[in-house]
């Protein structure tokens, strides 16, 4: 993570609002009173802001991160004399043990896996009469009432759950809760050395809201730090809420430049919509047209219809007739066709007999030529036989015929 980009997680001033910046800068302020003349270790400094702070009334600062950029950001950004940023994870702080009087760990806990050696390292950095605070969300309030669930967020510990993990490691512990609340500042320029009061009521029925963050107080031994009844962070001089007017004010613009572009593209849309329905009048008085042209081709188109249909149905009549004709003609040839076959079969018959015939004529033929050739010997040889002179005495006779 580049140190320098803004993501809800890692405050960054002039970034976030009002509400994470009062957040983050009170803790800050707060731990000042315990900082004053000591050794402080800041775990997860972050951009280093609340380090430098802390600079401002401490011995000597050390603010040590695991992200490179936010380390670079702060050696360049935050500059003083007793002041320096390390590079390291906090669950293995890179420095000795019983080296530091005074830990700060702000909303670091809740991001890491190994949540109990964090809290371990704590321990073991500070001196055993030294001081510890850490923060962490309240689950029950920042995850559970909002039904929320920050992403960067590994674990959340409800009250008890922390106070288990913190007893663990410290014998001093003193519990405080942070909220942002509404509220006013009545001060007097006069009266400037006279103590301040905090007055903390309800106002109407709604019962006081369940704190956001758990601020810790811890010792490894037992500690003379003591704690303030109230404590309130009050931005004086008004710059964030300021800023915020000033957000406000150029969100205003910019919304009202968006209501004129608005108006400027609804003029415009409505323009667009009034040509765009004249073109789908014209549109829809072209197609009613040719709705009217396609229903007069239609009922054109069902006249032929129904002139084709009775030509179908005409045609089909004409169709079984010729079939019926066909079928009867088909029968007349299958008749033809066995009178012929019949006719064949009496042709062959007959061509038989006819062969026959013929082989018995031509054997009669032969039978008469040689019946007449022997006629004809016969009769040549009677002419010889009435020629003889016996012949004619016979004849004269009687004995034979003439």
């Amino acid at each position: 993570m580049n140190g320098l980009d803004f993501t809800g997680e890692r405050f960054i001033p002039g970034q976030g609002g009002a509400r994470i910046a009062y957040e983050h800068l009170h803790r800050y302020y707060l731990a000042l009173r315990w900082a004053k003349g000591r050794r402080v270790l800041d775990v997860a400094a972050g951009t280093g802001y609340g380090a430098a702070l802390l600079a401002g009334v401490a011995q000597w600062v050390w603010g040590v991160d695991i992200d490179a950029g936010s380390v670079r950001h702060g050696q360049k950004s935050c500059i003083a004399a007793n002041l320096d940023f390390l590079q390291g994870d906090a669950v293995r702080l890179p420095v000795r043990s019983r080296s530091m009087d005074f830990v700060v760990g702000f909303e670091v806990l809740e991001h890491v896996e190994r949540q109990e050696d964090l809290v371990a390292e704590m321990a073991r950095v500070v001196v055993p009469d030294g001081i510890v605070l850490l923060s962490t969300p309240n689950r029950a309030a920042y995850s559970d009432a909002r039904h929320y669930r920050n992403p960067f967020h590994v674990r959340e510990f409800y009250r008890d759950e922390f106070l288990a993990l913190l007893g663990r490691h410290f014998s001093f512990i003193r519990l405080m809760e942070q909220q942002v609340r509404a509220g006013s500042l009545v001060s007097s320029r006069e009266s400037a050395e006279a103590e301040a009061e905090v007055i903390a009521r309800s106002v109407g029925n709604s019962p006081p809201s369940d704190p956001m963050y758990f601020l810790a107080l811890c010792s490894p031994g037992s500690s003379g730090a003591t704690l303030p009844e109230a404590s309130a962070f009050l931005d004086v001089g008004d710059g964030l809420l300021r800023e915020a007017d000033g957000e406000i004010a150029r969100l205003n613009r910019e919304m009202q430049e968006a209501i004129d572009r608005r108006d400027q593209v609804i003029r415009d849309l409505q323009s667009q919509m009034a040509a765009e329905i004249a073109a789908r009048d014209e549109l829809v008085r072209r197609l009613q047209a040719d709705i009217e042209g396609r229903t007069r081709w239609v009922r054109e188109l069902e006249s032929e219809v129904q002139t084709r249909d009775r030509a179908l149905q005409e045609l089909q009549v004409e169709m079984d007739s010729r079939t019926r004709w066909e079928r009867q003609l088909s029968d007349e040839i299958a008749a033809r066709d066995e009178a012929i076959r019949q006719l064949q079969h009496e042709f062959d018959e007959r061509t038989r007999w006819a062969v026959e015939l013929t082989g018995e004529v031509a054997a009669r033929d032969e039978r008469l030529r040689r019946t007449n050739e022997e006629l004809d010997r016969v009769a040549a040889h009677l002419a010889k036989i009435r020629h003889a002179r016996l012949y004619r005495i016979l004849c004269r006779l009687g004995v034979l015929p003439r």
